[in-house]
């Protein structure tokens, strides 16, 4: 969910994009080393209120690939970037209830957790959001048990704080679902990311 989004939010996804069969295609034939055989076929999709280009930061224009109300709701991965707080459009909502229990793994980043929160599927859960709207997701959302850390593992949900803290996020799921290996050599090394440098948890954190 790009809609309104700040990008950075979002650049988990080209992490897993390296790991996807048509990457892995385009790669060995281009004489790097052939992980096809590691390398699952992928679609990713964007949804949106509608499906004229929408903008994210800074003033970019993204087409999406669904609307909310046609978009898929059996997803492997939904990742839920953050936009302002006054994007709230209905269909959203709608689309994250709908979404929320027949998707495998939900994952949030920055204030994207105060997005899926609004939709009412995050009742009882443990989760984060950036560290500077902690005070803000405790009042708007009481019944979710808002944690001062990197990111926060609940189950199928996964929520992070700020945009660097989402990469790094995406970045361990990768390393638990795939080889690791394999995401070493094509996403983490390549892209110079590295979720162990800074870890699940802040340096000040009791």
């Amino acid at each position: 969910m790009l809609e309104a989004v700040q990008i950075s939010d979002i650049i988990g996804i080209d992490i897993l994009g390296n790991l996807s069969a048509h990457y892995a295609r385009e790669t060995s034939a281009m004489g790097f080393p052939d992980f096809s055989h590691l390398a699952p076929e992928m679609e990713f999709i964007f949804p949106a209120t509608t499906l004229e280009p929408t903008t994210v930061t800074p003033d970019m224009r993204v087409q999406p690939t669904h609307t909310y109300d046609d978009a898929p709701r059996d997803l492997d991965i939904l990742l839920v970037g953050g936009p302002l707080l006054t994007h709230r459009p209905e269909a959203a909502a709608r689309f994250m209830r709908e979404a929320y229990p027949k998707t495998k793994i939900v994952m949030t980043t920055c204030v994207g957790a105060l997005w899926l929160a609004s939709s009412g599927v995050m009742e009882g859960t443990k989760a984060t959001t950036n560290r500077f709207a902690l005070p803000i997701a405790r009042q708007m959302y009481p019944e979710v048990e808002w944690l001062d850390q990197r990111w926060v593992v609940d189950g199928k949900l996964w929520t992070s704080g700020g945009a660097g803290a989402g990469i790094d996020m995406v970045a361990t799921y990768a390393l638990q679902k795939f080889d690791p290996e394999f995401v070493k050599a094509v996403a983490l090394e390549p892209l110079d990311f590295d979720p162990s440098a800074r870890g699940q948890f802040y340096k000040d954190s009791a």
